[in-house]
């Protein structure tokens, strides 16, 4: 049997930094290229605390649920790769690894620049369109039928290419670990109505009936509103564009105790995904109940699954063909207390 100095030597003459990280988040062992490329995770540290004056909030969150990140634990540090090599679940304690994927600043820096000059180059016409179709839509008193239905026609795939582009230019961002959240108190309650009054011309124009429940003891949670908003108006409008007039849209929302739970159901088709077992990563387009083409792209339900994610929460869908579909989103009252390591799955 190896002797512990001699496993001592072998985990230091492996290139990658291995660092043991216990149930607490308190680094429990580090080889030696850990303390090169991340001097600041010694033994005894809090991995939390170490890392936030270098790296974003999202990032080691993401970082802790089992995801590939990359970033830098100084300026001159060179940009590491990061995931969780291995778990205990005797203990609750994991080993996480990092190496230099010898990817320079430039390089990095290049995909980030040309997903924000993809965003100013997107927005830029789309804000214009939109601007001049709201017009028209003003007008539309002084336009003939055929002219205000046309208008009302590029107001709405204006608005909903508009949404597209946000969706995927969030979902790059995300992907940097460039996304951060704004986060204050926030009424979730109030951003579900907020989103009903704006949806409700077009559930009313499709036929469709909107029952909200709010039960009135629900707590506030700290959140970012903006992304709080996006994430219920994208499962609203999925619920528009997938059930067929006559049928009702449920909404509802309660506080749990340490959560706030919102639930989405719609008496649709049921949404189409080739993939069961990760339907937010293979939703697809088709045609709306009701020959609606503005269904979407899938886009919008992955990146709401990621903002509920970052927010510390949970986003879940039930979906059957020919009954309906179910979203439940859970997100913690208090974001700082639902830090928590989560385990990836076993292969």
């Amino acid at each position: 049997m190896a002797s512990p100095r001699h496993l001592q030597q072998v985990l230091d003459s492996v290139p990658s930094a291995l660092i043991s990280i216990g149930p607490d988040h308190t680094v429990l062992y580090r080889n030696r290229p850990a303390a090169r490329l991340a001097p600041q995770l010694e033994p005894g540290a809090d991995v939390w605390s170490a890392l936030k004056p270098v790296v974003n909030e999202e990032k080691i969150d993401r970082m802790m649920r089992g995801e590939r990140v990359i970033f830098r634990t100084s300026p001159e540090s060179p940009m590491l790769e990061w995931l969780i090599a291995a778990d205990h679940p005797d203990d609750g304690s994991v080993i996480l690894m990092a190496w230099d994927i010898a990817i320079t600043d430039e390089i990095v820096q290049g995909r980030i620049t040309f997903s924000m000059s993809a965003s100013h180059e997107l927005r830029s016409p789309l804000t214009a369109l939109l601007g001049f179709a709201e017009i028209l839509e003003i007008d539309r008193d002084n336009l003939s039928e055929g002219q205000a239905e046309a208008a009302a026609i590029i107001l709405q795939n204006a608005r909903y290419l508009k949404t597209m582009v946000d969706d995927f230019i969030d979902l790059s961002r995300n992907s940097f670990g460039e996304l951060r959240l704004e986060i204050g108190d926030i009424d979730v309650a109030r951003v579900i109505t907020e989103v009903a009054e704006t949806l409700s011309p077009q559930i009313e124009a499709s036929g469709q009936a909107l029952d909200i429940r709010i039960d009135g003891s629900t707590p506030s949670i700290e959140a970012d509103g903006k992304r709080i908003r996006q994430i219920i108006f994208n499962l609203l409008q999925n619920a528009r564009v997938h059930t067929p007039g006559g049928t009702t849209i449920e909404v509802s929302v309660c506080g749990t105790g340490t959560e706030v739970l919102v639930e989405v159901k719609d008496a649709g088709e049921g949404l189409p995904c080739e993939n069961p077992e990760d339907p937010f990563g293979s939703f697809r387009s088709g045609l709306a109940t009701g020959g609606d083409p503005m269904t979407g792209s899938g886009i919008g339900l992955t990146i709401s699954r990621q903002l509920a994610e970052l927010h510390r929460g949970t986003l879940e869908v039930e979906s059957e063909a020919g009954v309906g579909t179910k979203f439940t989103l859970l997100l913690p009252v208090e974001r700082a207390a639902a830090r928590k390591l989560v385990l990836p799955e076993a292969n």
